[in-house]
């Protein structure tokens, strides 16, 4: 009994030492797909806008304050939790703070606060400040490197 629970064991730490990697690579590339994705239609929608082609994408290049990746997370964070605001909302508000040369600070309560106000035009109610205050901490969090 002892030793096929020792060969179990053995078995579970040979597979998931064999597995990490190939679960962290896909993670990665699925991360990398909407980091591409957050640019270019951020790009799309300066050139849209009436910005040559070229220089929509430098500008769209040049929003992220931090590491894209790390960007696409809290973003990522804010779609799944913010059910009031459609993607496409974000992405124009995003295109605009671009070509205002604006950092986008995903981790800050006020900034969130400030940003979902600018893109709804109403005040916001208890629950989306408590909703925002939520995404704000987790995004402070995967800023930090905590997750």
């Amino acid at each position: 009994m002892k030793k096929n629970q020792n060969i179990l064991s053995s078995v579970l730490l040979a597979s998931s030492l064999t597995l990490a990697p190939v679960i962290t690579t896909s993670l990665t590339a699925s991360t990398q797909f909407k980091v591409n994705s957050i640019s270019s239609s951020v790009a799309k929608n300066l050139h849209r806008r009436g910005i040559d082609e070229d220089a929509s994408k430098k500008i769209a290049n040049n929003i992220f304050s931090v590491d894209e990746e790390l960007f696409a997370l809290m973003l990522q964070n804010l779609q799944h939790s913010c059910d009031n605001i459609r993607r496409s909302e974000i992405m124009d508000f995003l295109s605009t703070q671009a070509l205002m040369n604006k950092n986008v600070n995903l981790d800050s309560y006020s900034y969130l606060v400030n940003m979902v106000y600018q893109i709804k035009h109403q005040p916001l109610n208890q629950k989306d400040l408590k909703n925002l205050n939520t995404i704000a901490i987790k995004n402070s969090f995967y800023a930090q490197g905590w997750f």
